[in-house]
């Protein structure tokens, strides 16, 4: 996505909440971009498909009335994330620079004095573009998915007798946060966007809380976020025992594919995943840009 002056400005129009429209417009962009540049867009479908009425997270620009560039804004944590694409057609005419500098602005009035730029790995247009921008690389991310029934069933283990997973409660708060914190950092309680067919759990055994995780649903797919056990249990198989039962349940709500992301370096992690059945589809780098002017007051 390097680019040069185009003759005229670029017009960045602001979605406040994602129409029918609008929606089929992105689709088709990314349709597009993909064909050309192979790999996959981390566009965040469900949540771009429940973007609360009045608010802005999304910036479009059009070119008679064709969707030539798109950029989201995405909050899973303390700092904001924003993906898009331009059409290969508009490369090269300040179209992403347009795209990209508005989103600061945006995230900079909300207080953020960082955003993670995601770019698809497998090619170089996206780190180009970020490298260009004077984004450091920050870390990187595999996309895993599985397809069909996990392997499985888990050995029984003592560490796994009574485990249940159930709905997350008010209550459960005090015992999620430093399961959480301590496995992705503090902050990350806050982190993801719940939907309307999103499914908080938590981890019981013998009555105490001894992890967490979130479930998304949509339609025939599933994305499970934020798997993390108690510090002091992990390493006993509850992670896999809890992977397992979790993906046999969104089979029965009819998903026919699982996702998750892990960190490149995250060995453990990945070793899990692969051992019920996931397999890596693609990889997104996470680029750090700082938001300069930014302000702790919303406006």
């Amino acid at each position: 996505m390097d680019e040069r002056a185009r003759a005229h400005p670029v017009t960045v129009d602001e979605a406040r909440g994602m129409t029918g429209t609008q929606l089929e417009a992105v689709a088709d962009l990314e349709r597009r971009v993909v064909a050309h540049d192979g790999g996959r867009l981390k566009l965040e479908w469900n949540t771009l498909r429940h973007r609360p009425a009045g608010e802005v997270n999304d910036l479009l620009v059009w070119d008679g009335g064709r969707l030539v560039g798109f950029c989201g804004l995405y909050v899973f944590g303390r700092e904001p994330e924003v993906a898009g694409a331009v059409d290969p057609d508009h490369r090269r005419q300040g179209v992403g620079s347009a795209l990209l500098e508005r989103a600061l602005k945006h995230v900079g009035r909300h207080g953020a004095t960082k955003v993670l730029l995601v770019t698809p790995a497998t090619t170089g247009a996206g780190r180009r573009f970020a490298l260009g921008k004077g984004a450091t690389i920050d870390h990187s991310e595999h996309h895993l998915e599985l397809v069909g029934p996990p392997v499985g069933p888990p050995s029984p283990r003592p560490s796994t007798a009574g485990l249940r997973v159930r709905a997350a409660e008010v209550g459960d708060l005090g015992s999620i946060v430093p399961i959480l914190e301590d496995a992705f950092g503090d902050g990350a309680s806050d982190a993801g966007q719940a939907g309307p067919s999103d499914l908080a759990l938590v981890v019981e055994r013998a009555g105490d809380v001894v992890g967490s995780l979130r479930v998304e649903l949509a339609g025939t797919s599933a994305g499970i976020y934020g798997l993390a056990v108690r510090p002091d249990l992990r390493g006993q198989g509850i992670g896999r025992a809890v992977l397992y039962e979790v993906c046999l349940e969104a089979r029965r709500r009819g998903a026919q594919s699982v996702t998750l992301e892990v960190e490149t370096d995250n060995d453990h992690a990945l070793g899990l995943y692969t051992s019920v059945g996931f397999e890596r589809r693609t990889t997104e780098d996470y680029f750090a840009l700082p938001v300069s002017g930014s302000s702790s007051v919303l406006r």
